[in-house]
């Protein structure tokens, strides 16, 4: 790459590299990398099409283009990630944000201003904070526990916290799901959480960019997929209120529906929707619960209230 370059033919050859390489965004990834290291957002990088890239610039976008052909998801690379509209500190440790989450977050708004004070939130396995923090955000009301076994996880939550300016609201909690958490019965508005929920199935057949680099702490929850959520269920219920909210992320439309039975809740014939069972839940903890499908029509949010 000694011979000049300018900034769109840079654009071209990292689109057809990475796409040899496996990348299925190969184009969206190449703008991403080559902003980047010009400090231009990605409108500017066409509006300077025809601009020479400066020798330093090429020699750190070679390096970034090859660091994702190795695998590294470009969250890690760049350092940070988009959700809901805001900009967030990502690094190994933790997951990668992923936009079917925002439906998780979108649910616990609905409830929050559903005309009731719900100012007390748990965010159990908060990761890189987003969950937590956008709460925070939206709900300006809102205290927030926000809880994770990782010290990793909860170093990237902190820097997160305070690039938002909300740190004062969201207390960080090194917590085994809620071990530690809020103490006495009924002291929870909502509880939510984007468990690790991945089966043994799902785990085998990762893509490589989640498989090698991503923390399976967070994302295997056993040969189901349910372990962890199955641990998380009577603690939720502990903490809650009458009527609080409990809102989990899962993997897809079954494991929805395996959730809603052990809820009490049968699924509705055809839909992610639910219709109440007769009789309570197996401990009479919950009720209400219903699958909500993303974008894509698969299920991927249950929500439920504590009876």
């Amino acid at each position: 790459m000694s011979e000049l370059w300018s900034l769109g033919r840079l654009l071209t050859w990292a689109t057809d590299f990475l796409r040899r390489h496996g990348s299925e965004s190969a184009r969206l990834e190449a703008q991403l990398l080559l902003a980047s290291v010009t400090s231009l957002d990605r409108v500017g990088l066409y509006v300077h099409f025809d601009r020479p890239a400066s020798p330093a610039e090429l020699q750190a976008f070679k390096a970034l283009v090859q660091r994702r052909t190795r695998g590294e998801p470009v969250a890690y690379i760049l350092g940070t990630r988009e959700f809901f509209g805001r900009t967030f500190a990502v690094r190994t440790g933790v997951l990668v944000p992923r936009p079917e989450t925002e439906l998780l977050v979108e649910k616990v708004l609905a409830f929050a201003r559903s005309g009731e004070a719900h100012t007390r939130i748990v965010d159990v396995g908060t990761g890189s904070g987003i969950i937590a923090i956008t709460l925070a955000l939206e709900l300006p009301e809102a205290v927030v526990v926000a809880v994770d076994v990782s010290d990793d996880a909860l170093a990237v939550a902190s820097e997160n916290a305070e690039r938002h300016g909300v740190r004062d609201r969201v207390r960080l909690l090194r917590s085994d799901l809620l071990a530690r958490g809020p103490t006495g019965q009924g002291v929870v508005d909502i509880v939510v959480s984007n468990p690790p929920y991945l089966p043994d199935d799902l785990m085998a057949t990762l893509p490589r960019d989640v498989r090698d680099f991503e923390p399976h702490l967070a994302l295997h929850g056993g040969p189901d997929g349910l372990a962890v959520i199955r641990r998380l269920l009577p603690e939720a219920a502990r903490v809650l209120r009458p009527q609080g909210l409990l809102a989990l992320e899962v993997a897809g439309t079954e494991q929805g529906r395996a959730l809603l039975a052990e809820l009490g809740e049968e699924p509705a014939p055809g839909g992610g929707s639910a219709t109440t069972a007769p009789g309570p839940a197996p401990a009479g903890d919950f009720e209400g619960a219903q699958l909500h499908d993303d974008l894509a029509r698969r299920g991927r949010v249950v929500t439920a209230r504590r009876r």
